[in-house]
């Protein structure tokens, strides 16, 4: 789901959505400043067209058990165009979303972050897609996994060809992985920033806020496919360039999402066939995307040259397509950065600025059957908790960093901590 609203509340939280939730049973008659006005649109979720047969819409809130309570006092209808507009108290209620009801489907799309009286919301269009999202966004809220998971990241994982299969156990499990791999990515910061973690979060999920923000303003003005499939594109590079938010650097950006992607992967086992293969094409092209940029820049960092950038760019570009191309099974997915490993390794190989011998000796160690590579993936099928999780991966890179440091004796610190990233980040996802 995906809709346009104030800038202002957007940045101001730390992801998208409240759990305070203080609620009573009717809306207070006041002026216009003592509530906040929710439009929007309804489509058929069938048919993406207008839907204006006799629909009703109302506001409610998601309860602590993920249920959905209507709020009185606030049904509408919509009009011939199938727009509505309706008003609620936002001080009495939070986790706010909008249900929209005809004789033939109910829907629903939800506000996140904080919604202000006296403020103005324009959602996008309500449809099944916006619905599956909500029932995810109802899971994050009963399981305290709103304030970590962005709006955008339920927007990157449910896309229009999943929804229809994301049904109440499948919403469980999207919402479950979605906060596991927050709480990954957040003890990697603090392992990887300490004092400094927090405001890196921060950033990275303001900036995740205004790319979704932005898509909702482009979605809300589109008047064609193009013009909505072009939005989609952009927010695409918005969120993955949100990981380098708060100066951030590359690789440390990439492991990251390498970690987000792994738990989404994971953590959606219990989903739906289509709703798993969503979330794991939709993480993996996200991974996909930093480490085309970690890559590029630590090849640089080595010496590498414009031909090798080159390889490694239209590596990447491979990698995302034939991603997008896949059934979405882990096997697929594996193996897809598989070939990726394999084509960036022969780039760096080509390159005289390396030696070809060193690298082929370094990444056979890593990947022996008893080598780190195998270690890591048997530790990462047991773990359970999320700091155990980043001990896992940080084991793997230490290892890696020892076999480069071994092998490149003599070569300079920045070159050998430049080749480290490299093998780190092309066979972490392999």
């Amino acid at each position: 789901m995906k809709f346009s609203r104030s800038f202002k509340s957007i940045m101001f939280v730390l992801g998208f959505a409240v759990l305070g939730l203080n609620c009573s049973d009717d809306n207070t008659s006041g002026t216009s400043s003592d509530y906040a006005t929710i439009s929007g649109q309804v489509e058929s979720s069938k048919s993406k067209t207008i839907n204006n047969q006799a629909t009703v819409v109302s506001a409610a809130y998601v309860t602590a058990n993920s249920s959905v309570e209507t709020i009185s006092d606030t049904e509408t209808n919509v009009d011939a165009s199938g727009n509505f507009e309706l008003q609620v108290d936002a001080e009495a209620y939070q986790n706010i979303i909008v249900e929209a009801k005809s004789d033939t489907e109910t829907t629903m799309g939800f506000v996140s972050g904080s919604v202000e009286n006296g403020s103005e919301y324009t959602i996008k269009p309500i449809d099944a897609e916006s619905k599956a999202e909500t029932m995810v966004f109802a899971e994050l809220v009963a399981n305290n996994g709103s304030n970590n998971v962005s709006k955008a990241e339920i927007e990157a994982i449910v896309t229009a060809e999943s929804a229809a299969n994301v049904n109440s156990s499948s919403a469980t499990s999207i919402a479950a992985a979605l906060k596991k791999g927050a709480e990954v990515r957040a003890a990697y910061f603090q392992s990887e920033f300490n004092s400094e973690s927090e405001a890196k979060l921060e950033a990275m999920m303001e900036a995740m806020a205004e790319a979704q923000a932005d898509l909702e303003a482009k979605l809300a003005a589109s008047t064609s496919a193009e013009s909505e499939t072009n939005a989609y594109v952009e927010f695409e590079q918005d969120f993955f360039n949100a990981y380098l938010a708060g100066n951030t650097e590359a690789s440390v950006a990439a492991k990251a999402a390498e970690m987000w992607s792994r738990a989404v992967i994971n953590g959606s086992a219990n989903a739906s066939a289509e709703a798993r293969a969503s979330a794991s094409i939709q993480s993996s092209v996200v991974l996909a995307h930093l480490l085309d940029v970690a890559v590029e820049a630590e090849a640089r960092a080595a010496g590498a040259s414009e031909t090798t950038i080159s390889a490694v760019a239209q590596a990447s570009v491979d990698l995302r397509n034939n991603l997008k191309a896949t059934a979405g099974t882990e096997s697929e997915i594996r193996a897809e950065f598989q070939t990726y490993h394999d084509e960036v390794r022969t780039a760096i190989e080509n390159d005289s600025s390396f030696n070809a011998t060193v690298i082929a000796e370094i990444d056979t160690q890593i990947n022996a059957t008893s080598g780190s590579k195998t270690v890591f993936e048997s530790a990462l099928a047991t773990t359970a908790t999320a700091d155990l999780m980043v001990d896992v991966y940080e084991t793997f890179f230490t290892s890696i960093e020892s076999n480069v440091s071994s092998s490149m004796q003599g070569s300079s610190d920045t070159k050998i901590e430049a080749v480290t990233e490299l093998m780190i980040l092309i066979n972490a996802a392999s």
